[in-house]
């Protein structure tokens, strides 16, 4: 966690000062580094609130007749910040074509709109996104999106498990992991990717747990 404060750390600095060095020369690319420094920041926000929010225990008391989980927050902004260092590029080139009407730059002009276009429309999408329910754990069930709620009495082997992704080319030791809810529904497997969620998945094993308690001492089955 420190490790990875620090990098952000060095590398926010580093765009920061770029960007004001860049004010006086370039400023359409000074607005690129200004955003690249603000990403840093949130990396930054995010590194720590996941390791302070890591230490917090849920109980019985502590968790709501319903939990909503949602994509995270500061994924969103990171993602959004992302697609607007393209959106500015792409503006960026689309002033400096000198319009003439040739083949060449009629295509060109269309390549850039097209590319602008695109990633207006991936912000879009990441700030619908950010309402949007994925998960919803109650007294009667797990339900996915809009999908038919997976009632408790139908669901087994509940938990939080963890994929390690091994590439034959890779040369090193480290392996990327992947978090996933992963259940039993009427025999049928489920799994769903759980890193880019607004819970970690300490915490969600831990909902998990308290939600199937619940129903077992409700008399329910």
């Amino acid at each position: 966690m420190k490790f990875g404060i620090i990098f952000y750390a060095i590398l926010g600095v580093l765009a920061l000062f770029t960007g004001i060095y860049l004010l006086q020369y370039f400023f359409p690319l000074s607005i690129i580094f200004f955003i690249a420094a603000f990403i840093n920041v949130v990396f930054i926000h995010k590194e720590y609130s996941l390791h302070k929010n890591d230490k917090i225990e849920y109980d019985e008391n502590s968790i709501p007749d319903e939990m909503i989980i949602k994509y995270s927050r500061s994924g969103r902004i990171i993602a959004i910040a992302t697609y607007s260092i393209f959106v500015v590029l792409g503006l960026f080139l689309l002033s400096g074509i000198k319009f003439k009407f040739n083949g060449t730059v009629v295509f060109a002009v269309c390549i850039l709109i097209g590319f602008t276009g695109y990633f207006i429309f991936k912000i879009v999408s990441e700030i619908k996104k950010m309402a949007q329910i994925v998960i919803s754990i109650n007294g009667k069930g797990i339900q996915i999106k809009n999908n038919t709620r997976y009632l408790w009495n139908e669901i087994q082997l509940e938990k939080i498990i963890v994929k390690r992704l091994v590439s034959r080319e890779s040369k090193h030791d480290y392996k990327p992991e992947i978090n996933y809810l992963y259940f039993f529904h009427n025999n049928k497997k489920i799994e769903i990717n759980i890193d880019d969620f607004d819970i970690t998945d300490y915490h969600l094993a831990q909902v998990l747990k308290i939600f199937r308690a619940r129903f077992t001492h409700s008399g329910l089955i």
